[in-house]
């Protein structure tokens, strides 16, 4: 409660008009024990311009805040129910992001003590009663101008962290395939193999090789060779269940990765994928289509030492494949 009254000078509208340099926009709650006290100060930020509204101590203030947040709340010190340092407390606490709320306390005591509780309470301001009214249209003005800094600098962070992400996902996807590429299959290998240490679960891989590419694009020149291998990669991934892992791993070469896939269940999905890229029936120009050779190999916990050895496994695979005449599904005879 107010100790005097407050010097509000209703016959010096011009004095009001003077401290009111920041946008209407502002919406400020002013919290008060005091009738009196808490519809002058009211009324008098409404007529600085600004969107005003009142509580009677901090427990409605606290209420009305996390229903319809405030930009700034002038709240007096001692009140019923909840006072000014606990609602000071638990606003600063409920921040977050962009939202940012500017706390000015409104009190009789002016000793140092009170104005560093305030402070190290969450405060922004302190504003000692009786009120002055172009000092506190200042610190609505000073408010305005740290709400807008504080959300200018909160939409940058937010793009960067956009930019951030975009740039992370950029990086770990083929720029001609737009699947998967090398450096995100070796970050997902690296945690799949984890979660296998730990957990047990089944994988099974399988390495992919577009057989006689070269020979295509001696044919057709490079730019029909990235057409073709567009085609295949999507073909590829059409072919899969949604939650199968697809990266190209360099060149004409793609791998697949099977969660909870036996090795029979595996090959028989990349013998889909197989007949799948030889229905496209792209011509070769040497009389045959473009099709691709596969290896599978089922993770095993017992003999792996890692990743590199199972994939090692895959590659053995697939070489049998290409020397059996290629277009074709050959499995790991571990």
């Amino acid at each position: 409660m107010y100790p005097t009254e407050p010097n509000f000078d209703s016959t010096e509208p011009a004095t009001l008009r003077r401290a009111t340099p920041i946008p209407s926009t502002l919406r400020v709650l002013v919290v008060d024990d005091d009738d009196d006290a808490r519809e002058l100060l009211r009324e008098a930020v409404q007529m600085m311009g600004y969107e005003c509204y009142a509580a009677h101590d901090g427990l409605e203030a606290w209420e009305m805040h996390q229903a319809d947040r405030m930009d700034v709340i002038v709240s007096d010190w001692s009140m019923p129910r909840m006072t000014g340092m606990e609602l000071c407390r638990r606003t600063r606490n409920h921040d977050e992001g962009d939202d940012y709320t500017y706390f000015i306390f409104m009190t009789g005591f002016d000793d140092r003590d009170h104005f560093a509780r305030g402070i190290d309470a969450g405060a922004d301001d302190y504003h000692s009663k009786p009120v002055d009214v172009d000092e506190l249209g200042a610190q609505l003005a000073s408010a305005g101008r740290a709400l807008a800094r504080h959300r200018r600098l909160a939409e940058r962070n937010a793009d960067l962290r956009r930019d951030s992400e975009t740039s992370f996902r950029v990086a770990r996807v083929d720029a001609l395939t737009q699947v998967q590429n090398r450096l995100s299959m070796d970050e997902d290998l690296r945690n799949l193999w984890s979660r296998v240490m730990r957990y047990g679960h089944r994988y099974s891989l399988a390495m992919c090789d577009v057989d006689r590419f070269k020979e295509y694009n001696d044919a057709f020149g490079h730019q029909k060779g990235d057409d073709v291998l567009q085609r295949i990669a999507q073909t590829i991934r059409d072919a899969l269940r949604e939650g199968d892992g697809h990266y190209r791993y360099g060149g004409e070469e793609f791998v697949v990765v099977l969660p909870e896939q036996s090795l029979p269940q595996a090959a028989a999905a990349m013998e889909r994928v197989r007949a799948a890229v030889e229905g496209l029936a792209i011509p070769t120009g040497r009389g045959t289509v473009v099709t691709v050779s596969l290896g599978v190999a089922e993770l095993d916990r017992s003999n792996d030492r890692g990743v590199a050895e199972w994939l090692g496994r895959a590659d053995a695979a697939l070489y049998r494949a290409k020397a059996k005449g290629r277009n074709r599904v050959e499995v790991d005879d571990l």
